[in-house]
């Protein structure tokens, strides 16, 4: 299952205040689901980091706004390891809900952007 990463090629600007916050959101989706699916046995490997290196590099952010996307990536990633150490109903649910917030969030951004393309 991959998620419909929505990107664009432009760099952010000052004007782009909601399109970071979407960015920072997506890349919080992307850690929680890194941990989720893993443990739920989805065998995803490394598939949500990538998406995540991808979303930064195609986003040309710069060193700070990188700092700050992945510092949101690790954050959710180990609040998902502490809240769900196991896969439980709650855990696969959640995955799930994530999964289908992200993809919304993912088109949203795209549509709000011209320049924006769809890396998956």
């Amino acid at each position: 299952m991959a998620l419909a990463l929505a990107l664009v090629l432009a760099p952010m600007n000052a004007q782009a205040g909601s399109f970071e916050n979407g960015l920072m959101r997506l890349a919080e989706i992307l850690g929680s689901i890194h941990h989720l699916r893993n443990i739920c046995g989805a065998n995803d490997g490394p598939l949500w980091r990538n998406k995540m290196i991808d979303m930064m590099n195609v986003a040309e952010l710069s060193a700070p706004d990188r700092k700050k996307i992945i510092s949101h990536f690790n954050d959710a990633f180990y609040s998902a390891r502490t809240r769900y150490p196991d896969c439980t109903n709650d855990a696969a649910r959640q995955a799930n809900l994530l999964f289908n917030e992200g993809h919304r969030l993912a088109e949203k951004l795209a549509s709000e952007r011209q320049d924006a393309v769809s890396l998956f």
